[in-house]
């Protein structure tokens, strides 16, 4: 019984250690989707690309459970909940949110149509920098 208690918690730690895989997906399926709360982006308050002098800058850190999810699915669900925080932070200071970059550990993305998170075998993990101008 003891052998197989073990067997069992290898079978699963496995997967969690297993190697990060940067994966991508664009803005446009993230801004598709409503959130929990039916929350949607606004693709017109972002604007993809290098770090834009003289605002305001944020970092968002995004992460989800990728659990019963793909990959893709997971990292758009992580992106989304960060991306509506950078909207909230817009909308209320009425401003855009420019210069956008995603990143998955050392790998940046900052193309117009494009995100980019690092997948484990349990966790989607991503950062979002911007800037408020």
């Amino acid at each position: 019984m003891k052998r197989a208690v073990i067997v069992a918690l290898v079978a699963f730690a496995v997967p969690a250690f297993a190697a990060d895989q940067v994966v991508t997906v664009s803005f446009d399926s993230i801004a598709a989707i409503p959130s929990k709360s039916g929350e949607k982006l606004d693709p017109t308050l972002f604007a993809f690309g290098p770090a834009v002098p003289g605002g305001e800058d944020d970092v968002g850190h995004a992460s989800s459970n990728a659990f019963g999810k793909s990959k893709e699915e997971a990292c758009r669900w992580a992106l989304l909940g960060t991306f509506l925080k950078f909207q909230a932070k817009a909308k209320a200071s009425g401003k855009k949110v420019v210069g956008v970059r995603t990143y998955a550990g050392e790998k940046g993305e900052s193309s117009n149509g494009n995100c980019v998170c690092l997948a484990g075998g349990i966790v989607v993990r991503s950062t979002i920098k911007g800037s408020y101008k």
